[in-house]
């Protein structure tokens, strides 16, 4: 008989409390009160999340974060600035030393990004693990889709999913990013150039050439049947069955 996890929809909430909701996840996790859970979840208003060390005077431009009503809210994850815009977001909280999930930390990204990869597959996406040797620029000022790290997705050659990963008090927390769009225009509203860069638009060059969202690359999907196929990736790698709680019903359920 297959273990089961909890499967949660959430809709739309401020940066703050999607990611305290993360982390009541992982507390639950850590001390053993729910079993692991699969959320999914979205972002109103829009917000820009930063890496646990990132300093926003040093990433962000505060004021037109301020004037275009973007949140800003620091993750308990590591890695660097992201805007969440148009896009789904997942969460994965398990308790450390679980069978279903490796002990290391690129252990764990290759099986929960193989989880996404057979999810778009169910699609008709095809996707990719970036290799091993791909590795993200660690915590320096900038967006965190401008580079593939290690196992993380990519389409068409272009990256569609960033993630990252907190082990912490006995419990592992993972959440990404799915991309439906590639929000250019307000990254270059939002972020300030890295020291030596030639500006702006010369900091986001990399960013527009290494990263896309589905809907750039010309696949439209309906945000329930996004979630349902990724949840059907991670039960198919993980061997394990997913079960909504009694109330929760896909805030998405009808939107396009």
């Amino acid at each position: 008989m297959k273990e089961t996890w909890r499967l949660v929809h959430d809709p739309p909430l401020p940066g703050k409390a999607n990611m305290d909701r993360d982390l009541d996840f992982h507390r639950q996790a850590a001390r053993g009160d729910a079993p692991p859970t699969l959320r999914f979840y979205r972002w109103n208003p829009p917000a820009l999340s930063l890496g646990y060390f990132q300093r926003p005077e040093e990433v962000a431009d505060l004021k037109a974060c301020r004037d275009l009503k973007i949140d800003i809210v620091r993750r308990p994850t590591g890695g660097r600035a992201l805007l969440h815009y148009r896009e789904l977001t997942y969460s994965l909280t398990v308790p450390e030393g679980h069978p279903k999930v490796p002990t290391s930390v690129l252990g764990a990204y290759r099986v929960f990004s193989s989880g996404l990869v057979r999810g778009l597959a169910r699609l008709g996406i095809e996707a990719e693990l970036a290799g091993k040797e791909r590795r993200g620029r660690g915590p320096s000022p900038g967006a965190c889709f401008d580079a593939p790290s290690a196992f993380e997705l990519q389409v068409q050659g272009k990256k569609v999913v960033g993630s990252a990963q907190m082990r912490r008090d006995g419990a592992l927390l993972q959440h990404g990013s799915i991309l439906l769009c590639l929000p250019l225009d307000l990254y270059r509203q939002v972020l300030l150039p890295p020291p030596g860069a030639g500006g702006a638009s010369d900091h986001l060059k990399s960013l527009a050439a290494g990263a896309a969202g589905l809907e750039d690359l010309g696949y439209r999907v309906p945000l329930q049947k996004l979630a349902a196929a990724l949840t059907a990736g991670f039960a198919e790698v993980l061997e394990v069955e997913f079960r909504a709680e009694k109330e929760d019903v896909p805030p998405w359920k009808n939107t396009p």
